[in-house]
């Protein structure tokens, strides 16, 4: 039998394809419709693992992807779910799923409402990414992703002028972080000769 750690592991790897399932085009239904019920239903999978871990208080399980070979040192794309992991992602879901069935009726006559729900789709999983990551690079990969969809997202209406002061401000900000994380990218590749959590922390 599975232990714990492969069972929470599973079910959350199940959540996050779930959340990809509505880029697929599969079935009739209209994107936004599709989007929802995939939030919706990432949600209640997630619910899983946090109880396990409630109960069982597990420790964190990790998965890692070889990208590229850089000599001395690979590079590779690693997914930790730790305690901070498995309590946030059912939170995002939540207020996911929540801002969906809001903009479904907000957004019922615009016509761009399937771009809208493509991003907000991209923007959780970037933060998944974020708050799951096990090393450097896969935390800069989520932390792009959100500073990315942060200013589309901001700047929705971007007739508005709050809103588009608001993205351009998003984006500045995130630029600052951008040159301290690169920094520490750097500096971590060539001192500790490894981005990997495990080994810097």
């Amino acid at each position: 039998m599975p232990n714990t750690d492969t069972i929470i592991f599973i079910f959350m790897a199940l959540a996050i394809i779930l959340i990809v399932t509505p880029f697929l085009n599969l079935g009739h239904k209209p994107f936004h419709l599709k989007a929802k019920n995939a939030v919706e239903t990432a949600f209640f999978v997630s619910i899983m693992p946090l109880l396990l871990f409630l109960s069982d208080g597990s420790t964190a399980t990790s998965s890692n992807l070889n990208w590229f070979n850089l000599g001395t040192s690979n590079l590779t794309l690693t997914v930790q779910f730790d305690k901070y992991a498995i309590l946030f992602i059912p939170i995002a879901l939540l207020v996911t799923w929540s801002i969906l069935e809001f903009s479904i009726w907000y957004m019922q006559t615009d016509p761009n409402i399937e771009i809208f729900f493509k991003y907000l789709l991209i923007f959780l999983l970037a933060m998944i990414a974020l708050v799951s990551a096990g090393n450097l690079l896969f935390l800069f990969m989520g932390w792009e992703g959100v500073g990315i969809m942060s200013f589309l997202l901001i700047g929705w209406y971007h007739a508005r002028g709050n809103a588009a002061v608001a993205a351009l401000q998003a984006v500045l900000y995130n630029r600052f972080g951008d040159i301290g994380f690169l920094l520490a990218f750097c500096w971590l590749m060539k001192n500790a000769q490894s981005i990997e959590f495990s080994y810097i922390l």
